[in-house]
């Protein structure tokens, strides 16, 4: 019986002398990784310019949106606004398409450029110097 009492002694110690957690803070783990940095995406608003087309130089906006299926924007120009049919980005360019009413085609733009960059250069249907500059 002696034994119990000097065992529930030592346990009575032990509990009083373990710091006790303080509510609502933790302690940051030593090796913990930093949070990652958000990723680079061309979503966002482009002023775009084609130049020399055969009616001359055209400008427009280019609005770019990141869903959970992928990304998806508008083109806006002459005050007509076409939704895009297609927006294909990688890490070195991007590709859009569209069905222009105007010229009754369907137009695509490639831009060279990462989704960190704020200006793309490229070409619209293969022949035109294209440029979009990150609003």
């Amino acid at each position: 019986m002696r034994y119990a009492y000097i065992f529930l002694a030592l346990l009575l110690v032990a509990g009083c002398s373990t710091p006790a957690a303080v509510s609502g803070t933790t302690a940051p783990a030593a090796n913990s990784p930093a949070p990652a940095a958000p990723q680079a995406t061309y979503a966002g608003e482009w002023e775009v310019t084609v130049s020399d087309t055969p009616g001359g130089t055209v400008t427009g906006l280019l609005s770019l949106e990141e869903g959970a299926e992928g990304m998806t924007g508008s083109f806006v120009s002459g005050g007509t606004t076409t939704q895009l049919s297609s927006v294909e980005p990688s890490e070195d360019g991007l590709r859009i398409e569209f069905y222009s009413s105007e010229y009754q085609t369907d137009v695509y733009m490639q831009f060279e450029g990462g989704p960190e960059a704020t200006t793309l250069s490229g070409k619209t249907l293969s022949t035109y110097d294209t440029r979009a500059t990150r609003k």
